[in-house]
């Protein structure tokens, strides 16, 4: 972590919260999460860090002691009938579908009574297709056991068009570098280094399946729709987007019989055009209830689409992560900058 931002955080652990609560202008606290877990996760690893059991559920006392957990209904009840949710709400969401969902989390949230909203890639689901940027990790993983090995490096750097004399820490800047667009790229890497990522997939089974979704469903929690196969949106055309933002949504709604279509992006929001919200938000039939972005609780051009912010970082503590984001918004307010733009083009 930067230097500035780890003195902020240290800093404002000693604000007061409930002047924070009231000065920051947001009535519903939006954290997301991707996993929790004890156990080194080797397809996660290299990608970002994670909260264990202990820190997660000291998170979720926290928020339970200064906030009140909503559910998806009720968020989607007062933006349809444009009535204020109650004071201090919030609303946990968890991207990528994971099958730490099911066997960690749900569990814990049920325990403590609180709703939450799952986001599911479609491709990804049932484990039938691996995330690109899990075999990203895997490859690096795999590097690290064989740091040495100055002909794996050099048939590394052939892949990716890079000088056969680039180091270790220059090849693992460029494969973590590794785009959407360019995905294709691990695959060679994995035959090179004698990697199956359908082994791993099949004997990992990193995300839920179909019956596991289901039991979420069943137990009360929210599912939604986070594209296909997690892209990131700048890269794409407009046509792209819709494609993988509707694809994703309809195929949750329709086999899990949901009464709402809500999606979270992918990656980020940043850069999306007004056009996109317009296709999907407007009209007396729009094609998604809510969607979900991750531009820090902002407000956007539609009451329809709610920012969340990151709660999963270990070195953040939860104090710190929600006076932060308090303290954000209402700094954003000060200065005229609490709204999204979008650009139509």
């Amino acid at each position: 972590m930067h230097i500035a931002k780890k003195i902020f955080y240290q800093t404002i652990r000693l604000a007061n919260l409930s002047l924070l609560k009231k000065s920051s202008g947001n009535r519903l606290l939006l954290p997301y999460h991707h996993l929790v877990s004890d156990e080194q996760v080797p397809h996660v690893k290299h990608l970002y860090p994670y909260k264990g059991v202990k820190a997660f559920q000291e998170d979720l006392d926290y928020l339970l002691r200064h906030f009140r957990p909503v559910g998806l209904q009720e968020v989607l009840k007062s933006i349809q009938e444009q009535q204020p949710l109650p004071d201090n709400a919030f609303l946990l969401t968890f991207d990528d579908g994971l099958k730490e969902v099911s066997e960690v989390i749900a569990p814990l949230l049920l325990r403590k009574g609180i709703p939450a909203v799952f986001f599911l890639n479609t491709a990804f689901l049932d484990n039938r297709e691996l995330f690109y940027r899990f075999k990203i990790s895997l490859i690096i993983d795999a590097l690290f056991q064989q740091p040495d090995s100055k002909v794996l490096q050099a048939e590394m750097a052939r892949i990716l068009a890079l000088p056969s004399t680039t180091d270790l820490q220059q090849l693992v800047h460029a494969v973590k570098g590794i785009t959407y667009k360019k995905r294709d790229l691990t695959d060679e890497l994995g035959a090179a280094m004698d990697l199956s990522f359908d082994t791993y997939l099949h004997e990992q089974q990193p995300f839920m399946s179909t019956a596991q979704v289901q039991q979420l469903v069943e137990q009360g929690f929210a599912i939604g729709g986070h594209s296909i196969d997690h892209p990131y949106y700048k890269e794409l055309s407009l046509e792209e987007m819709l494609h993988q933002t509707t694809v994703s949504v309809n195929v949750l709604a329709e086999r899990f019989k949901l009464p709402y279509k809500v999606f979270a992006f992918p990656h980020s929001d940043a850069g999306i055009p007004a056009v996109f919200f317009d296709r999907l938000l407007k009209g007396p039939q729009p094609a998604l209830d809510l969607i979900f972005g991750t531009n820090n609780q902002r407000t956007d051009i539609y009451p329809e689409i709610l920012h969340r912010f990151n709660c999963e970082r270990p070195e953040i503590n939860i104090a710190a992560a929600v006076k932060g984001i308090l303290f954000y918004n209402y700094w954003q307010r000060r200065k005229g900058t609490a709204a999204v733009h979008r650009q139509q083009v």
